[in-house]
């Protein structure tokens, strides 16, 4: 062995180099599986929460011929059971509970989806995916060692010095400079999650803190958003999107589903149905604790009571011994319940009404009543501004019933400057309750008439659309004046 050191070391090379050829493809096909991974993630998102075909690009149909090949595989899966009756595919309703994440990901890296991985890494060098716009690694590697390369490595570098311009934009006061370059942070680094959270930020509520709200007469249609929208009002939209492409790269940070559900769709728009939608998603992913509270206020303000009650229950046993857990989850507890007691009375006043039989109604009526006073209970044991005006609103609605509307609209007006916080809701009904009566309105409830009248009325709104809101609102009993129908056209 002494007299050949030559070809034992020449061995040692060769071996060494087959060991690493074997690595370096092993290596290739693992980084490659993970952006297959993670476009799959995106794309299931896309097709669960924002039902978006991706247009021109290929996305559904690579994606609707993985969901098929391995439908059978995963049609016993467990999931969610609000996920259960969406109209989507089996594999979006998987991929959003993290549970299977595992094994998605064994799908990814396997020989089932070999064929369509390779059609992926095809597509997405040749960009015709736009949820693998940013998955960059295809590309890097059919390139070879190039200055693309050589950036690569250093894409969250630049755009931590993108964002320290950013910042100094917003000092300056130029906020039309941020946007473009906001939009080159998470370019660069899809990861950056607080570049979309502060970017949002940025434009749903300082962008538009000196605007004023866009009166319905100067809206136009939105035919991407499909929806009636001033100056102000588009920043929010824009908000969302961003927040919707930080999503698509992230799918399991909670936090860009919370900032969407609750600081735009609540907060700025009130869209109740939508922020709880997203707030379900924060609650699914690993998150504070705080989070699953705003999902529960918005299921009330949604009038979702039965499911907020519950859900404020659960969360008192999960956490005992805590602040919120002994003084905010019973009071939400009482409010619920109480509001639960006050829909049924209605529903069962509403009953009463159509009866035909004269028993059936009256005992209708007493259950109602039934109900009205296991409300009346609660709010008057909470004492608090909240059960004060609930209060005054039930007394309100007996008066008129009695055909007593001054003396109800009065107690509303007294209620709703002593309790701000329900100045919308008492306002919206002593309008109803003076149109009922025949009172007359003042110039400031005239005009709330008229922006409801044309609150889903605008300028450039396609006729088919115009047409079937209209019939909507008819069947609902809103009617639009004709002027002012004249004055959107």
């Amino acid at each position: 062995m002494k007299r050949y050191p030559h070809i034992m070391l020449f061995a040692a090379l060769v071996a060494s180099l087959a060991v690493g050829s074997v690595q370096g493809c092993h290596l290739r096909h693992l980084r490659e599986a993970e952006a297959f991974y993670r476009w799959l993630l995106a794309a299931a998102t896309h097709e669960r929460l924002f039902r978006d075909d991706a247009g021109e690009f290929s996305d559904k149909e690579l994606f609707d011929t993985v969901a098929r090949k391995i439908e059978s595989d995963i049609a016993d899966w467990e999931v969610e059971d609000d996920q259960a009756d969406e109209d989507v595919s089996t594999l979006s309703r998987v991929a959003g509970d993290r549970r299977h994440d595992h094994a998605l990901w064994n799908y990814a890296r396997g020989r089932t989806l070999k064929e369509e991985r390779r059609r992926f890494l095809q597509l997405a060098r040749e960009r015709k995916l736009s949820y693998a716009r940013d998955i960059d690694y295809a590309e890097a590697q059919a390139g070879g060692v190039n200055l693309f390369n050589l950036f690569f490595g250093f894409r969250k570098v630049a755009a931590n010095f993108v964002w320290i311009q950013v910042d100094r934009y917003w000092h300056q006061g130029m906020m039309y400079r941020m946007i473009p370059l906001m939009k080159t942070c998470v370019l660069l680094d899809p990861n950056f999650i607080d570049a979309y959270l502060l970017g949002a930020w940025h434009l749903s509520y300082n962008a538009t803190a000196k605007m004023p709200d866009t009166p319905p007469a100067l809206k136009r249609w939105h035919p991407k958003y499909q929806v009636c929208l001033g100056e102000k009002e588009l920043y929010y939209y824009l908000a969302i999107d961003f927040l919707k492409d930080g999503i698509s790269k992230n799918p399991r940070n909670y936090k860009l589903y919370f900032d969407l559900g609750f600081a735009v769709y609540k907060n700025k728009l009130s869209d109740y149905p939508n922020a709880i939608r997203y707030l379900r998603e924060a609650v699914r992913q690993p998150h504070d604790r705080w989070v699953p509270r705003q999902l529960y206020i918005c299921m009330e303000l949604n009038g979702q009571y039965a499911e907020a009650l519950a859900g404020w229950q659960d969360y008192v046993k999960r956490f005992p011994g805590t602040d919120i857990a002994q003084e905010v989850g019973p009071r939400f507890i009482q409010r619920n319940t109480a509001l639960i007691y006050e829909l049924r009375a209605e529903e069962a006043f509403a009953a009463a009404a159509a009866a035909t039989d004269p028993q059936e109604a009256e005992a209708r009526r007493q259950e109602a009543y039934d109900y009205e006073q296991r409300a009346i209970q609660i709010w008057t044991e909470m004492k608090e501004p909240y059960a004060e005006y609930r209060l005054a609103r039930l007394h309100a609605l007996h008066l008129t019933e009695e055909n007593r509307y001054m003396e109800a609209v009065a107690m509303l007006d007294k209620a709703r400057w002593e309790n701000p916080a329900n100045f919308d809701d008492a306002s919206d009904l002593m309008i109803e309750i003076k149109l009922r009566g025949g009172l007359p309105l003042s110039v400031s409830e005239k005009k709330a008439v008229l922006r409801r009248e044309a609150g889903d009325i605008c300028q450039g709104m396609p006729e088919d659309i115009r047409r079937q809101r209209l019939e909507e609102a008819k069947a609902a009993g809103v009617q639009h004046d004709p002027e002012l129908l004249e004055s959107l056209e």
